[in-house]
């Protein structure tokens, strides 16, 4: 068996270079550390089925002839997979962007260059053999990238990092997907609005959509507004922000708008008080108003002018296989290879979702010789589910915390329909265009 890992505490930079190593290297195996950094955790969730990846306990009684380690050659970061490889002097090349003059991996054969991210690494051979990689590997790989360069704005940047991040780009890497697996970076000589803004924010839900108000009086018009704004988006990731200035002495209200999605459209919505801007960015300045009157009618205005959000009923998937509680183990493998599925929900004898199936639960019965159980004894259970008019952001939030890739739609515990990863991420990529 050849095998590839990365560091323990795997971050965004390490599962790039990974996804890259399995289109370079089609016959190696990935592993995953342990480990998986919180800012690199979301990302794994949603794209775990492109990995694949083995964990370092199934390497255990397995020859071992090849190894690829990415984004370290320091041996410490790696112990907890050669813990588990018993067989003597397998083969090791290293991909490392770090000082490979630091390396204590005996007998590897290391590969580096001037990169500001590993990814680009992997990305340039990728690039130069021309490669094909699925739009869903280009933006795991243009994350790593983003992610280690500082939206290649570091000082770690090279030109290969670019011209790698193009290739991605064209590839059809969604960089609103890589904004929204980034961790935000505090800045700025605003300061002290920013943490007098974070101090009055209120969360409404208007429509379906999370929408972020704050009202603050200020002496004067502070140049740099805007950027405060932008960055309380990046902290606090709602769907849009109206950020309500006001200045007593002149009675001047400055609104300042951000969106993240098409339907709140903020250049129609703040026409009518003489603003504009972008769909997404646009801000308004009004003269002879009173603060807390003009907020008041202010978020009264998006209660009657928003469109709602989409819903789970708008994205899920109708036509849903389904099995039984009182099927075996062995008829429900044999169901899920002919309709070539993963896993599906589990129905009681009243029709109501009681659990979900899959690989993993066949695997246990399987290994403990009780494939003619019923589903019922090895299914996940209670069953994670979600009602049509739950939102995108209640779908991605159940995803996160219960790390699973299909969430069953059901009304009165009845099935409706199913969403999956590939639904939630193809919403988002229409959202890109």
């Amino acid at each position: 068996m050849n095998i590839a890992f990365g560091h323990t505490n795997m971050d965004l930079d390490c599962l790039g270079s990974l996804i890259l190593v399995k289109k370079l290297f089609p016959d190696y195996r990935l592993v995953r550390s342990g480990l998986i950094h919180p800012a690199a955790q979301h990302l794994y969730n949603l794209y775990s089925q492109y990995f694949n990846f083995l964990y370092p306990k199934d390497l255990a009684g397995e020859r071992i002839d090849n190894i690829i380690i990415v984004d370290t050659c320091i041996a410490r970061r790696v112990s907890e997979y050669f813990g588990h490889i018993k067989n003597a002097a397998p083969g090791i090349r290293i991909f490392d962007h770090h000082r490979i003059e630091n390396c204590d991996i005996l007998g590897a054969q290391v590969e580096g260059g001037d990169y500001g991210a590993n990814t680009t690494l992997l990305g340039r051979m990728a690039m130069e053999r021309g490669i094909p990689l699925q739009p869903e590997e280009a933006t795991i790989a243009l994350a790593g990238i983003y992610a280690d360069t500082g939206r290649l704005t570091y000082e770690n940047v090279r030109r290969y990092d670019y011209e790698v991040a193009a290739y991605l780009r064209d590839r059809g890497a969604s960089l609103k997907l890589v904004k929204s697996f980034l961790e935000t970076i505090k800045e700025d000589d605003q300061i002290l609005i920013l943490s007098q803004l974070l101090l009055v924010m209120e969360t409404h839900s208007i429509q379906g959509h999370v929408i972020l108000g704050s009202y603050l009086e200020i002496g004067e018009n502070i140049p740099g507004l805007a950027a405060v704004v932008e960055k309380i988006m990046d902290i606090e990731n709602p769907d849009a922000y109206f950020a309500v200035f006001f200045i007593p002495k002149s009675r001047i209200v400055l609104l300042i708008a951000r969106s993240q999605k098409a339907k709140i459209d903020l250049h129609s919505l703040l026409q009518k008080y003489g603003g504009g801007g972008h769909q997404l960015a646009a801000a308004a300045k009004l003269s002879n108003q009173e603060g807390p009157l003009f907020k008041e009618e202010f978020f009264a205005h998006l209660e009657k002018s928003l469109l709602p959000a989409t819903r789970a009923k708008d994205i899920m998937s109708r036509n849903v296989h389904r099995i039984a509680e009182s099927m075996s183990l062995m008829d429900a493998s044999l169901f899920l290879e002919k309709v070539d599925l993963t896993g599906v929900p589990v129905v009681n004898a009243q029709g109501r979702v009681s659990g979900y199936v899959g690989l993993r639960e066949l695997m246990k019965g399987r290994k403990a010789g009780c494939m003619k159980a019923p589903v019922s004894a090895y299914m996940s259970k209670p069953a994670v589910c979600a009602g049509e008019l739950s939102t995108m952001r209640e779908i991605e939030r159940l995803f996160y915390r219960h790390h699973i890739g299909h969430l069953p739609i059901v009304t009165d515990g009845k099935l409706q329909g199913i969403v999956t990863r590939r639904d939630y991420l193809e919403y988002h990529k229409r959202r890109d265009r």
